[in-house]
């Protein structure tokens, strides 16, 4: 097995990987997005930067606060004090692997071309400590990218939190759906604390992105009816004249910039953890090459014949 080989690729491929994901991450390139009547209102990742979580934490110990709020505004303060040290974790992981990545490319690289093998120690070393750090700060950061992506609410903001929330949608893009009795969500049954609003984990699916076929149909009822297509389908704006409507349908989105959002930010997640993983071999490489490596202080065996 040729450690040296091995190191080198592992190390090439966090440098490779950390590319990437500085090239795609929501972070990084400060993703915005503007509201879609043209409006004022806009989201910008970067502003995570500056959030002020104590403001949750005032309004959990207000005196006159009931006992459902406190654990709403727990739920916030904590999501708010992740998407701080998400926006954080996320440069300082990058710059880590980046620049401790190409460290050890090019040191194991030399040593692979028999050059500098009196200092091969030095870059075991070298490795293991950055397979530790990079590590530990990427898993953590994967951790908080994780749990935001999972349980946050898209486009939450400190000053206006419900303006510019989704809500949540049928698969159909609907948003009421007649039972028979009366028109029901598909958050009907579930009493968590914004659920009637769409997640990050959500915004990949068709019916918060632009449908084409979807999108000319409702203009089209817009101007001459209240129904879609040949069925029992109404637009959202005349849902009180007819309650015979099977659905009642959302207003239609006119952009994938939600789609966008969504697989930028399952990639990032996804590399992450893969240069989790490849750090863990750094490390594991990394102390090998320490052991069985030849330092510079070591006399040199010379073979006489």
């Amino acid at each position: 097995m040729n450690k040296t080989l091995i190191f080198f690729c592992i190390s090439t491929v966090i440098l490779a990987l950390s590319i990437i994901v500085t090239c795609i991450s929501p972070v990084i390139n400060n993703i915005t997005i503007k509201a879609p009547d043209g409006g004022n209102w806009s989201w910008s990742i970067s502003s995570w930067r500056t959030l002020n979580c104590k403001l949750y934490e005032d309004k959990q110990n207000d005196e006159d606060v009931n006992l459902d709020d406190i654990q709403k505004y727990k739920k916030l303060k904590n999501l708010c004090k992740a998407k701080k040290a998400m926006h954080d974790l996320e440069f300082a992981s990058l710059v880590i692997n980046l620049v401790l990545g190409f460290v050890c490319a090019n040191f194991s690289l030399l040593h692979f071309l028999d050059v500098g093998k009196d200092f091969e120690k030095k870059t075991g070393i070298i490795g293991f400590a950055t397979g530790i750090i990079g590590f530990i700060i990427t898993l953590v950061y994967v951790c908080f990218n994780g749990y935001i992506f999972n349980n946050d609410v898209a486009y939450g903001n400190d000053n206006t939190p419900y303006y510019g929330l989704i809500p949540k949608l049928y698969s159909n893009g609907a948003i009421y759906k007649n039972d028979g009795s009366t028109f029901i969500t598909i958050y009907e049954n579930d009493k968590s604390d914004f659920s009637e609003y769409a997640k990050y984990k959500d915004l990949g699916s068709k019916q918060y992105n632009y449908d084409s076929k979807y999108y000319k149909s409702y203009e089209y009822s817009k101007t001459t009816s209240d129904i879609i297509d040949d069925s029992k389908r109404c637009i959202d704006l005349y849902v009180p004249a007819h309650s015979s409507c099977e659905y009642v349908y959302h207003s239609p989105f006119t952009s994938f910039e939600n789609k966008d959002l969504y697989d930028r930010w399952l990639t990032t997640l996804i590399l992450s953890i893969v240069i989790v993983a490849c750090n863990i071999g750094l490390l594991i490489f990394g102390f090998l090459l320490f052991k069985n490596g030849q330092d510079s202080n070591e006399p040199k065996t010379v073979e006489i014949q």
